[in-house]
Parts: structure tokens; sequence; C-alpha cells
């Protein structure tokens, strides 16, 4: 009876300290666009914020009918459906985001007057030539404009006035969702190939499962042969 109650709690030992530590896990995808050409990240009324950088990914926040919403380098705003595509994306994507002052030419001022919209009526928002500030993005026109963020405030700038006129933004390289997948392998960066893999490893887990629970319950139920009793009797 002892041998029987030890190998039934075996038994549950491998079935709880096993199977959930055994299934694969995969990260869950979210949808995201996919910046590809001119892309302009556009203000709830319509007016546009920046370019969003060729090559990069960002969440899908909301969607209707013409747009999508979205939050790129913490700056909330839309793009229109028809000119992007989407992806399932499993991570956060990076954002573009670089520190920035005012170029030592221009230190003889006191402040750098910012403009807060490029289009329509815009208030002057009045920067230190001391403080540095955030890049957000590209506005070009005849010469190129960067939106920044100083403190709180959202403005533009000319690219000419800061310590980097001509920024460079990095090929966005998407992070593979399955650590084991490596480029040397051309089918590992086929769309669904780590999902693909998922059946197989199952089988092998369960199959490995449940070999020593069958022996488990063969051991359980196997007949037992009855011991010879002996007697004993005083003379």
């Amino acid at each position: 009876m002892k041998k029987k109650v030890g190998l039934i709690l075996l038994a549950a030992m491998i079935l709880v300290l096993y199977i959930p530590s055994g299934c694969p896990a995969f990260a869950v995808s979210a949808p995201h666009i996919i910046i590809d050409g001119e892309i302009w990240l556009l203000s709830d009324q319509g007016g546009r914020l920046f370019l969003l950088p060729d090559t990069y990914y960002a969440k899908i926040d909301n969607m209707d009918n013409d747009f999508y919403y979205i939050t790129f380098n913490g700056i909330s705003g839309k793009v229109e459906k028809n000119l992007v595509s989407t992806i399932g994306y499993h991570t956060q994507a990076d954002g573009t985001m670089q520190e920035l002052r005012i170029d030592s030419q221009f230190y003889d001022f006191k402040t750098i007057a910012l403009k807060s919209a490029m289009d329509g009526a815009a208030e002057e928002i009045l920067l230190p030539v001391s403080e540095s500030f955030i890049f957000l993005g590209e506005y070009p026109l005849t010469e190129m404009w960067y939106c920044i963020r100083y403190n709180d405030k959202i403005g533009y700038i000319k690219a000419a006035r800061t310590t980097v006129p001509n920024i460079q933004i990095p090929v966005f390289v998407p992070e593979n969702a399955s650590p084991d997948n490596t480029g040397d392998n051309p089918e590992s960066d086929a769309p669904g190939t780590e999902f693909d893999k998922a059946p197989l490893i199952r089988v092998l887990i369960i199959a490995g499962l449940c070999v020593p629970a069958i022996i488990l319950i063969f051991l359980l139920f196997k007949p037992q042969k009855p011991k010879k009793r002996r007697y004993y009797y005083d003379e």
C-alpha cells in the first residue's frame, strides 16, 4: 500500500512540475504600422507634426475608417491607413529621440524663438541657448526644421541652429521573436516559422511525459501475486 501511495505522489509531482514549464512560451504580438517612405505623423486636427523615420515600427493604439492612431517618440497622432502596411510585433519598437543643443555660434543670444506650429498661426516659444532639448522628428521644407521638445513644450527650430544640422537616423532592425533564430538560416526569418515549430515541441514534451506515466500506471495496477501465508502451530 505504501508503495502505491508513493508512486501516485511521484506521478502527481511530474505532472505539476513539468507540464507548465515544458510548454513553449511565445511573445504575444501587437499590431504596428510599418513606416515606409514619406509618412507624416498628423495631429488630431490633421496638421503635420513631423515626418516619421523610414523603416521604423509604431504600435497602433486605436483606429477608425481612415486613420491609425499611434504614439511615436512620446507624441500621439495619426497616420493615413492607405499609406502604411501593418505587422505584428512582440516588443516595444525603438524611437529616434536624441538630445541636442543650440550651436555655439548663437551663444551671443540669451534665447532662440521656436515656432509652436509650422502651419497656420503659431506662437513663439523661447528656448535658452544654454539649455538642451529633445529631437522628435524632421519637418523638411526648403530648409530642414526639427520638431523638438523643451521641458513640456513642443516646438520647431531650424536644423542649422543646432549642434547636429544633419541628423543621422539609423535603420530600424526589428527584434527577432525567437532567441534561437539567427540570420544564418534564411528560413528562420520567414513569417510564422517559430510558431510552426510549436506543435512538434509539444508532441515531444507530451511523449516524454507519457512514457513515465504509462510505466507508473502499469506499476500501480500490476497484478500482485498473493503471498504464501505461513501458519505456525504451537506444538
